[in-house]
């Protein structure tokens, strides 16, 4: 926006920090000094920070309380003034306790809402949401939205038998549920636990570099399942593109746009681990010995118990056991059941990803695309279709994120 956008205003960004202090100290660490914001200083020279310091407002808040956890003064002063809001906040810990999860990616939304109702200027509310907020849905997923109440888990019973009756789903009704479960627990022993379960009843990058280092020899996963992975750029781009269609439209209207790679340019996990092992091959991790860490190609595994066997196994190949003493078999024996026990749940935590059956519609995303002009297209790439897999895995996304997310982190077992 502030490459591409000479006429903006200003930019508050809602910050999760104690106080103002700590909340610049974010922006300017994520924000003004990253590398990703390296050509816009170049842009603007010596002017750089005054420019981005007038641009940028950090705003301490929290989106899951009213008026975004903002003092009163500040929330008044930025609903008369912002004409667009981009909500990305969420929860991605794919775990997590139901009521924190609740917090973050239902009643954060809800009190953005809230929020959004003060503000007389607003043209356009914009709201991310991963394409696995689809859950267990299968076939081909069209780009259109829930009304309220429905969910996905009322699709998946009443698909098996159209004469259950589901309840239908409201924000209130499950907040009410997670603070009545809360208040009949007298201590906080089992809370965790059972917030947790609930939250599982109702991504791809830890698994690339647990093979790299030698820790994910298989995987528990259809190795032909499609993968929905989506570079940030056309993420960006979309979002401009779409700001620029309903930015400026009268009546009020409810869009949803699937910005997805399953329908259009599918790439399967096998390919995924294929580029990986490409990748380490070329540029191996090193271990604390200071040797390069071989991979090996991947195993894939439909049955976690076939998982667990070959993981044992492996274990029991790389590290000898014989001529050791009954306590000294115990200790080894020990760590390896801590492995296997560890990749087991990891495994599980990424089990409906590893067999999803949905496919994501790009109709509206067509449409969006079809009507930019031909330099529009050219400066705001959205065509997924044109992604090339193998480039793009091998020598942007595995890359960017060993260095820029994964460096100096202790990823071993």
């Amino acid at each position: 926006m502030l490459r591409t956008t000479p006429k903006i205003n200003k930019i508050y960004i809602l910050i999760r920090a104690k106080d103002k202090g700590a909340a610049f100290n974010r922006l300017k660490s994520e924000i003004i000094e990253s590398k990703l914001f390296k050509c816009l200083e170049e842009m603007h020279g010596e002017y750089y920070k005054p420019f981005i310091l007038n641009k940028l407002i950090p705003v301490v808040g929290n989106i899951y309380e009213p008026n975004l956890g903002m003092d009163i003064i500040t929330s008044q002063q930025i609903a008369q003034q912002i004409d667009l809001i981009i909500d990305s906040a969420a929860n991605t810990t794919f775990d997590e306790r139901y009521d924190l999860a609740l917090d973050a990616n239902v009643n954060g939304p809800y009190q953005l809402m809230m929020f959004a109702k003060k503000c007389k200027n607003l043209k356009l509310l914009m709201h991310y949401s991963t394409a696995y907020a689809n859950g267990e849905r299968e076939g081909l997923i069209l780009e259109k939205p829930f009304t309220m109440g429905e969910s996905i888990t009322k699709e998946k019973i009443t698909s098996i038998s159209s004469f259950t009756n589901f309840p239908s789903l409201h924000v209130d009704n499950e907040m009410d549920l997670v603070s009545k479960l809360k208040n009949n627990i007298t201590n906080n022993i089992g809370l965790e636990q059972i917030m947790k379960n609930l939250g599982v009843e109702r991504v791809i990058d830890p698994s690339i570099f647990l093979y790299g280092k030698g820790e994910l020899p298989a995987v528990y996963c259809d190795q032909n399942t499609l993968m929905d992975v989506i570079p940030v750029d056309l993420v960006v781009n979309a979002t401009m593109a779409a700001i620029a269609k309903h930015g400026y439209l009268q009546s009020p209207q409810l869009n949803v746009y699937h910005l997805a790679t399953t329908f259009v340019n599918p790439l399967a996990i096998h390919q995924i681990f294929d580029y990986c092992y490409e990748y380490f091959t070329l540029f191996p991790f090193v271990n604390s010995k200071g040797d390069k860490i071989e991979v090996k190609e991947m195993k894939y595994f439909d049955k976690i118990s076939d998982f667990s066997n070959y993981i044992w196994e492996v274990l029991s190949k790389q590290h000898k056991v014989q001529d050791l003493s009954e306590k000294e078999l115990l200790k080894i024996h020990m760590r390896f059941k801590r492995k296997v026990e560890f990749l087991n749940n990891f495994s599980k935590r990424y089990e409906p990803y590893g067999f999803y059956r949905g496919r994501f519609h790009t109709g509206n995303m067509r449409i969006l695309m079809e009507e930019m002009s031909e330099e529009e297209r050219k400066n705001f790439e959205i065509d997924a279709s044109n992604i090339n897999w193998k480039d793009y895995l091998i020598g942007i996304h595995i890359s960017g994120v060993r260095k820029h997310v994964f460096e100096g982190k202790k990823l071993c077992i």
